[in-house]
């Protein structure tokens, strides 16, 4: 099963990188997506690329829509923000809700995220839903690409600004789970969400600055196979008594180079390509879109 990142615009990406980190340690998976911006640092991983010019909210939706929408992104895929911690290995990624949305937004705070609950509940509702589950927990979801288009097209949840997708799918797609209390460590103040979490989330200011990005950056002090400073652990030498194994394959080329921001479009069509992006969706990007392709 691929994980796929929705990424918005962002100037650092540390969280990413231990996000990244701490998948590599924890959880069994194939490839790992990136959608939207991706950093120069990442590496090993595929990328679609989608200028962020919307909220954040619309942008992560679109960036959602862009993932299941793509035909070699594996019919089922792990959904990770790039502040998402699994700090314990896990066979599989649990089911897990809020409890009723009625019970979530009373506690949420007025503004834009709870009138999008409250919009998402009573299309819901409008679908057949008699007492919708929130499925907004800051944790890695498991997604079903029909099944999630499915939800994103219905005429009900059109118009909704700030639509809340784990939710809307989860009610929509019956997939149920066990109650449980949200992981988001909010404020620099705040210590980790119990002794031992299986999942951490953060904002900016809590992991650069509080004990909980402290706690993250030291359980995954190293860098892993999807950053650039990753050394593959060597193969230990063979014992005197014991036959050498062939030779394995040689090490990959270098990746080729980003064209100069001057260059042609062609040129960075071309780039697009040596990283692994269909011809043809290359084609159909602006000059601007194709170079934010690794960068």
């Amino acid at each position: 099963m691929d994980v796929v990142y929705v990424v918005g615009p962002q100037k650092r990406s540390d969280e990413l990188r231990f996000s990244l980190r701490a998948l590599a340690a924890h959880v069994p998976h194939d490839r790992v997506w990136i959608v939207g911006h991706m950093p120069r640092w990442a590496r090993g991983v595929e990328h679609i690329p989608r200028a962020q010019f919307s909220t954040k909210y619309q942008n992560s939706t679109a960036n959602l829509r862009a993932a299941c929408e793509h035909s070699k992104v594996s019919d089922e895929f792990v959904y990770m923000n790039d502040d998402f911690f699994t700090m314990r290995p896990v066979d599989q990624i649990p089911v897990l809700h809020r409890g009723p949305v009625a019970e979530v937004a009373a506690r949420t705070p007025d503004g834009k995220y709870k009138r999008g609950a409250l919009a998402t509940a009573r299309a819901l509702r409008a679908l057949g839903v008699a007492e919708p589950l929130s499925y907004e927990l800051h944790i890695p979801m498991v997604i079903d690409k029909a099944k999630m288009l499915d939800a994103l097209g219905r005429p009900q949840v059109r118009g909704i600004p700030v639509v809340h997708k784990r939710t809307l799918y989860g009610n929509l797609a019956g997939i149920d789970g066990e109650q449980a209390a949200d992981v988001k460590v909010h404020s620099a103040s705040q210590t980790a969400p119990g002794d031992d979490p299986l999942f951490i989330s953060t904002n900016s200011g809590a992991f650069t600055d509080g004990p909980v990005g402290r706690l993250i950056r030291e359980a995954f002090p190293d860098p892993c196979r999807y950053e650039d400073g990753y050394t593959p652990p060597s193969d230990p030498e063979p014992e005197d008594d014991q036959e050498e194994t062939a030779p394995g394959p040689p090490p990959e080329a270098a990746p080729p180079s980003r064209p100069m921001v001057r260059a042609s479009r062609a040129a960075w069509v071309d780039y697009a390509v040596d990283q692994g992006l269909d011809r043809e969706a290359a084609e159909a990007l602006t000059k601007a879109e194709l170079q934010q392709i690794g960068g």
